[in-house]
């Protein structure tokens, strides 16, 4: 699946699961919405690539990412693969709600960077330090601002939601170069208009 594939596929998922039909929304627009709570992010680096740290904000509803990359990546096709899944409130079992495997990493960041259309499907106020490109080169990079209400669905219940992504090398010499889980609940008021 290409980059301009994925955005067209989360485009769908807001237009299926955020514009659903109905009398009334999940919460009133105005006054009714979602709380993100982000409980912990689980972040690895390969060692002997990087050395990666994340950070949550103040009221944990975003955080940031800093990588110190001391190798140069992208020699081997590198794979992006994504997971989201909710554990209802009342549930006891993950659910898997979407799931993309197989992504070509160094194409997701060139249509990322040259593409108008994908930063607008893929809306975000995040920040990255700098434009990456394939082969990463050896230096700091960091990702700022990523809120939580961007890497979920737009309607949203009560429970507890993973976002993972993580990224292989596609030769199968590494099992995994990083991986970031973010595990966040989500609640959405219920309260009086």
């Amino acid at each position: 699946m290409n980059i301009v594939q994925l955005a067209l596929c989360f485009s769908l998922f807001q237009t299926i699961f955020g514009n659903e039909i109905q009398s009334k929304s999940l919460w009133d627009e105005e006054t009714q919405k979602p709380i993100y709570h982000i409980q912990r992010i689980n972040i690895f680096g390969y060692s002997r690539y990087m050395k990666v740290s994340a950070y949550k904000n103040a009221n944990n509803s975003a955080f940031s990412l800093n990588v110190v990359l001391q190798q140069e990546m992208g020699s081997n096709f590198l794979i992006m693969n994504l997971k989201l899944r909710v554990r209802p409130a009342e549930g006891t079992t993950f659910i898997t709600l979407l799931q993309l495997r197989n992504l070509d990493l160094c194409g997701f960041f060139t249509e990322y960077f040259s593409s108008n259309m994908m930063r607008y499907f893929l809306k975000s106020e995040m920040q990255f330090s700098d434009v990456i490109t394939c082969p990463v080169r050896v230096g700091n990079y960091s990702l700022n601002n990523v809120s939580a209400k961007d890497i979920y669905p737009p309607n949203v219940q009560n429970g507890t939601y993973k976002f993972f992504v993580e990224v292989v090398e596609g030769t199968g010499e590494i099992a995994k170069v990083f991986a970031l889980q973010v595990t966040t609940e989500i609640r959405v008021p219920i309260g009086s208009t």
